[in-house]
């Protein structure tokens, strides 16, 4: 279930900045798939690694251009873009990390893996459901918004996260 929730959250967030989901579905022996555009490049974490420690960094590919900060913080800002989009529809992403933000070759800023992403609970734990928000089918995702639930990578959590306070997380949480 997890994994269709992917795909249809992340296929649901069309955005320059969100990679795009094509198709999903169940195949012939069973398993769920879905297919996504092909991506790779360096994440965020990697070119920060190259501008702060350059030593434990991967090689920059040759074609790459060369790692500044003000290239960097645009990556930052479309990151910021691509989750406000994100948040307008109603999602949040759970595992914001550097790692999770790839930089394609032309200036490309891509948020994914949005394996934890969760619709933002209103204060009574229901879905916020607004016009721009994401309509999942009924039970999927139920599972993924019960507090005492700790999920993501500890040091990106927020506080609330950390503590399983899932009712608690908003928008505020991922930033």
């Amino acid at each position: 279930d997890r994994f269709m929730l992917e795909g249809m959250v992340t296929g649901a967030l069309e955005h320059p900045g969100i990679v795009p989901v094509y198709s999903l579905g169940t195949g012939a022996d069973g398993p769920p798939f879905y297919a996504m555009r092909f991506t790779q490049g360096p994440s965020l974490r990697d070119k920060l690694k190259q501008l702060h420690a350059p030593a434990d960094a991967p090689p920059p590919d040759e074609a790459e251009p060369a790692v500044t900060l003000p290239r960097l913080l645009r990556h930052f800002g479309n990151a910021c873009q691509a989750m406000a989009y994100a948040h307008s529809r109603g999602v949040l992403h759970r595992d914001l990390k550097p790692d999770h933000i790839l930089l394609g070759p032309f200036g490309e800023t891509l948020v994914v893996d949005w394996g934890l992403a969760m619709p933002i609970c209103r204060k009574d734990g229901e879905p916020a459901a607004g016009s721009e928000s994401i309509h999942l089918p009924p039970g999927y995702g139920s599972s993924l918004g019960k507090d005492g639930m700790v999920v993501g990578t500890v040091a990106y959590m927020s506080p609330e996260q950390a503590r399983g306070e899932v009712s608690r997380m908003d928008r505020t949480s991922d930033v």
